[in-house]
């Protein structure tokens, strides 16, 4: 997964923030969070935060103590990461996540 943003801050007062971030499912998996802040103006105020994780074993074994079985602990997680609720959001976007969401939990 590659998640690049950029923000130019060229007008004056501008306000921005830029949030990335990735959850590791496998081993195989790579990561490149590369957000990029450009104040043209003295008084912008820019600001990004890049966070990269895996799924820490705890958090399985605390869902699945509680009933769910893997597949669904792993979605769960998942959607709970990526919260696909996001205001404004095109509905065909939501439900190519929620496809690709529901292929990853078949593949597991």
């Amino acid at each position: 997964m590659i998640n690049r943003g950029h923000l130019p801050g060229q007008l004056p007062e501008t306000k921005a923030h830029l949030e990335c971030h990735g959850l590791l499912l496998s081993e195989e998996g790579v990561i490149h969070a590369a957000p990029e802040l450009e104040a043209r103006t003295s008084n912008a105020e820019l600001s990004h935060e890049a966070a990269v994780r895996k799924i820490a074993p705890e958090e399985t074994v605390y869902l699945m103590a509680r009933g769910l079985n893997e597949e669904e602990t792993i979605t769960t997680i998942v959607r709970g990461f990526i919260n696909v609720n996001i205001e404004g959001l095109p509905a065909a976007l939501t439900r190519e996540i929620d496809s690709a969401i529901q292929e990853f939990s078949l593949t597991k």
